[in-house]
């Protein structure tokens, strides 16, 4: 196993010289050779994880929001769907209720800790890991857009809703983050085309029932940016601080009414994977998401159809993507793409 390990990890890095559209060929040929090699593993840490649900009568979660997602929510849904959860409960953050609806009272229970980063190998449920997952029988995703779209006011003007960060990652500083251009490029289309929605969660702000990831904050001027130029465009965690609406429960409400998103590389951009119909343009600058999860991972399997994902490698290549956006149509909940925008879309295409 380690001599195959090896050989894939050597066929990628020559990919990667080919460029991305010929690492993806490859990632999704390789696909079912890596799904393979880990279901004997993956189907050990099931039965573990059955056991110790069992015995102790809870699972609980821990580890930060985008793997919740990626690996734990399909999981407790399949626990609901095979009846384990009867009399038994499942244990998560404050302010996660909204993502476990198929859940009852009963079944459900929340802590008060902080979020914390999990090993992998920490982990007691199966396909824990959002780069390496691959399709299981365990795995159910949960449809939110049909849960939350009738709880969303309707509007005249398509949505586009923006998730961006600008936190210290590995330790270096701010990594994956979308440039001001691009920002004002995406915030302009607020004055004529779309609804245009913005998050960049900041720690220490108090919204009500969220939990967030354990990270570090930077200084950046998109807030005023939005604020002071752009006044159409509405920012999550403001409309959340002053009406006290649930932060969870408000922005799967939104999520549910768009079609259209952009997002950098984190556990922001994971939650959209789980709306179909849609597009994603998504900025990764860096990060083990790239290119399993992409391609042939939860990216692919956590909606039925999956976003069509945009992948920009490059401030430069995004930028494009942000363009391009702005050219799309959304008409009976489904994107339509002009044919002038076709080779654009081709280019991006991941």
């Amino acid at each position: 196993m380690q001599g195959r390990s090896k050989v894939v990890a050597a066929l990628l890095r020559r990919l990667r010289r080919l460029g991305v559209r010929a690492e993806r060929r490859l990632t999704l040929l390789l696909a079912p050779l890596l799904s393979w090699r880990s279901l004997g593993a993956d189907r050990r840490a099931l039965s573990r994880a059955l056991e110790a649900l069992e015995r102790s009568g809870f699972i609980e979660y821990t580890g930060e929001f985008g793997a919740e997602i990626t690996t734990f929510v399909p999981f407790v849904h399949w626990l609901k769907q095979q009846g384990h959860l009867e009399g038994r409960r499942v244990l998560t953050y404050r302010g996660m209720r909204p993502y476990y609806f198929f859940l009852s009272d009963d079944e459900y229970e929340e802590k008060s800790a902080r979020r914390c980063w999990l090993p992998p190998a920490d982990r007691t449920w199966p396909t824990s890991s959002t780069y390496t997952a691959t399709r299981r029988p365990w795995r159910r995703p949960v449809d939110y857009r049909t849960r939350y779209a009738s709880s969303s006011p309707g509007a005249d003007r398509p949505l586009l809703f923006i998730q961006n960060k600008f936190t210290v990652e590995w330790n270096v500083g701010p990594v994956n983050f979308m440039p001001i251009g691009s920002l004002e490029t995406l915030f302009s289309y607020s004055e004529d085309r779309f609804d245009v929605v913005y998050s960049r969660a900041v720690n220490g702000r108090s919204v009500r029932q969220f939990t967030p990831d354990h990270s570090l904050d930077c200084n950046y001027p998109d807030l005023e940016l939005a604020r002071e130029r752009f006044p159409r465009v509405r920012i999550l965690e403001d409309i959340c601080a002053e009406t006290g609406a649930p932060y969870n429960e408000l922005k799967l409400e939104i999520l549910a009414r768009s079609h259209l998103f952009a997002a950098v590389q984190g556990g922001g951009s994971h939650l959209l994977a789980c709306f179909p119909n849609s597009v994603l343009l998504l900025l990764h600058v860096d990060g083990q998401e790239y290119p399993h999860a992409y391609a042939a991972g939860p990216y692919k399997h956590l909606a039925d159809p999956p976003p069509l994902l945009l992948l920009a490698r490059t401030p430069d290549e995004f930028q494009q993507g942000a363009e391009l956006l702005g050219l799309l149509e959304v008409r009976d909940g489904r994107v339509r793409t002009p044919p002038d925008a076709g080779r654009q879309l081709k280019a991006l295409r991941f």
